[in-house]
């Protein structure tokens, strides 16, 4: 199974091979996930939450934030912040998400998501 970053959906959608073969591959068969912070980042871009999104996410599970993963989260933004290393509280909820559920995190913007201890990143 894999948690799939908001850059990779978008990869996907405008049909780079390589984040499609990333996603399928890491799922081993199952469905990929992506988290609730991910519909937020889509809704809120200038395309917005169109029908050919719509559609696409239809392959995907969505993971709902908990507040495990909202604290874990919290206390990685406050870390990297602190260090000089920010990489936003959206990426930082998402990755939070992915520790919490024990996926890897598929994404276009690993060197954001790598400074993040225990955090399993997936890349194409």
């Amino acid at each position: 199974m894999v948690l799939v970053d908001t850059s990779t959906v978008i990869d996907i959608g405008r049909g780079k091979k390589t984040a499609a073969q990333t996603v399928e591959k890491a799922a081993a068969g199952g469905a990929p996930k992506v988290s609730a912070i991910t519909l937020f980042e889509l809704a809120s871009s200038p395309r917005g939450f169109d029908e050919k999104t719509r559609r696409m996410l239809e392959a995907f599970a969505i993971v709902e934030l908990s507040s495990e993963a909202a604290v874990e989260a919290g206390a990685a933004y406050r870390t990297l912040r602190s260090a000089g290393q920010d990489i936003g509280a959206l990426d930082s909820l998402i990755a939070g998400t992915a520790l919490c559920t024990n996926e890897p995190l598929a994404t276009a913007n690993a060197r954001h998501f790598q400074r993040i201890p225990n955090l399993r990143v997936i890349t194409y």
